[in-house]
């Protein structure tokens, strides 16, 4: 069961902004298309999401709406077929593991969302579920964390057998002495890349095939250092017809307070370059009382037509060190 300060927190920053008409923004359910699924067809004309817009009355999940021993929601990656597909983060810290992969499947294009329970837990802590597909096969590539801190944990590819309840492991592509987390795939030239943060800094691996072991690690590992604000990936990259744009979770200050945009202009077995995109961050915290007034950490693209749909958490500021962590989902849009 949660803490009467945990059920505080909530209240002031979940149900309080509601209840005294706090500004929100209603759902606009899209008109027709279809998502582009895929690592290498994820963008190609539509300018990718960099200021997007609130699209919901948000925060679209929390917590409370999967269960009393639930704390927090985070990390979401959408799936965008005829019915739609979120996969989260459950943290539930009086379990072991304390935290599992959960979802929710949406058949009427986002107004409603129901939750079909934990569909990933091997008995190790997992987070950002990582869900693409390639080749007429979906796959997740989750965060995994040791019960030792500071002490690395191998990744693991999962291959859907039924998909999106039922996983098998298929191969281990990164092991490292380093702790490595949030991990996002590339394909590029004929290669996937894996990129990575750990130890306030970017690793890259490389393989020509998606389910291998021991993806090749890159020659200048780690490739980028010394940039606490973009080292540590905040969710699923976007190709663009040059490159790819990658966002980095903000961790200057605190962990995961923002995410910013950076366009990978560099990618070979020998060299790697990126360049931040625009002036500012791409998510921010809204500061004041809210679900997201404290940090926004995670987003996650997906095309429509003429439209990116981005899902997103965020956690909360004023008294955070007394209420704990609560972070939610919401849900943005940005038009082309």
């Amino acid at each position: 069961m949660t803490s009467r300060r945990w059920r505080a927190g909530q209240f002031v920053h979940h149900r309080l902004p509601e209840r005294i008409g706090s500004p929100s923004w209603r759902y606009r359910p899209p008109s027709g298309g279809h998502p582009v699924p895929g690592s290498d067809d994820h963008a190609r004309t539509v300018a990718p999401p960099l200021s997007p817009e609130p699209a919901a009355a948000n925060p679209i999940l929390t917590a409370s709406m999967l269960g009393s021993d639930v704390e927090f929601v985070a990390d979401p990656f959408l799936y965008l077929v005829d019915d739609w597909h979120l996969f989260v983060e459950v943290y539930r810290p009086a379990r072991e593991p304390p935290a599992a992969i959960g979802h929710l499947r949406s058949g009427d294009r986002g107004r409603t969302w129901r939750y079909s329970g934990i569909v990933l837990n091997p008995g190790i802590h997992l987070a950002f579920p990582y869900v693409f597909d390639w080749d007429g096969h979906h796959y997740m590539l989750p965060d995994p964390w040791s019960e030792h801190p500071g002490v690395a944990a191998d990744y693991t590819l999962y291959r859907a057998t039924d998909f999106p309840t039922a996983w098998e492991p298929v191969a281990t592509p990164i092991t490292s002495d380093e702790e490595l987390h949030d991990c996002v795939l590339l394909r590029r030239d004929g290669l996937w890349w894996a990129l990575a943060g750990g130890g306030g800094a970017l690793y890259a691996y490389h393989s020509r095939t998606l389910e291998a072991d021991d993806w090749a690690p890159h020659r200048e590992n780690p490739v980028v250092t010394g940039r606490p604000e973009a080292v540590r990936p905040a969710g699923r990259p976007i190709a663009t017809d040059d490159g790819a744009i990658v966002f980095f979770q903000d961790c200057s200050r605190r962990y995961g307070e923002r995410v910013w945009a950076y366009e990978v202009t560099h990618l070979t077995a020998t060299d790697y370059r990126d360049e931040r995109v625009g002036s500012g961050p791409v998510l921010g915290p809204a500061g004041g009382v809210g679900w997201n007034s404290g940090r926004m950490h995670h987003l996650d693209a997906w095309l429509f037509e003429d439209r990116w749909l981005c899902a997103v958490d965020g956690n909360i500021g004023l008294g955070k060190p007394v209420f704990g962590d609560h972070w939610a989902i919401g849900f943005y849009e940005q038009r082309h």
